[in-house]
């Protein structure tokens, strides 16, 4: 039981650990088509193929669809994904992902049998907010989904839209005061 929590929270700093080199690598130049707004999106070639990138896209879209700020296609959460497969993740990781997807649009078909691809925005959020649910309540266990929501709102607030639109950014919070007596302040800061 300790071990397998220790192996959970390794993957969580794993996924961490990726998620910023991921975001390193978009600040390059290496991300910026991530404004398309398609769910089946021109995404460069990688590991994950058109149709697993249309999968990517219209679930994390539905996770987090566009609203009066940035959904996730919007904030470029599937070329994020993609990049850390294809340029971090070892052959393993890519493996869990492909199997995982495959096992996920299986269970997502498998509700209604169209594609969730296929289905109308509302649709596809009854049909994922109930899979949700299942997964969640321990009904349904699929440790691939968990991970592959946390991945997806984690990518999406490191995005700028995400961190700019979404949540409250000021780089330096508090106002600037730049010459004060050190009696003022008499401790200092903890961050």
């Amino acid at each position: 039981m300790v071990h397998d929590l220790m192996l959970q929270r390794r993957q969580v700093f794993q996924g961490l650990l990726a998620l910023s080199a991921v975001g390193g690598l978009a600040a390059c130049g290496g991300a910026d088509k991530a404004a398309s707004g398609q769910i089946a999106g021109s995404v460069a070639p990688g590991v994950f193929t058109g149709e697993e990138m249309a999968l990517i896209s219209a679930v994390a879209q539905t996770i987090i669809p566009k609203t009066e700020t940035a959904g996730a296609v919007q904030a470029g959460v599937p070329e994020t994904l993609q990049s850390l497969a294809t340029d971090w993740g070892d052959t393993d990781f890519q493996q869990y992902w492909k199997t995982g997807l495959a096992a996920l649009g299986s269970a997502l078909t498998s509700e209604t049998g169209a594609a969730f691809t296929q289905l109308s925005p509302s649709e596809r959020e009854a049909v994922l907010s109930a899979f949700d649910a299942q997964v969640f309540s321990g009904e349904v266990d699929n440790g691939f989904y968990r991970d592959f929501k946390a991945t997806v709102v984690q990518a999406y607030y490191m995005s700028e839209p995400g961190a700019t639109e979404e949540l409250a950014y000021e780089p330096v919070p508090g106002e600037w005061i730049g010459c004060v007596p050190l009696s003022d302040f008499p401790k200092t800061w903890a961050t």
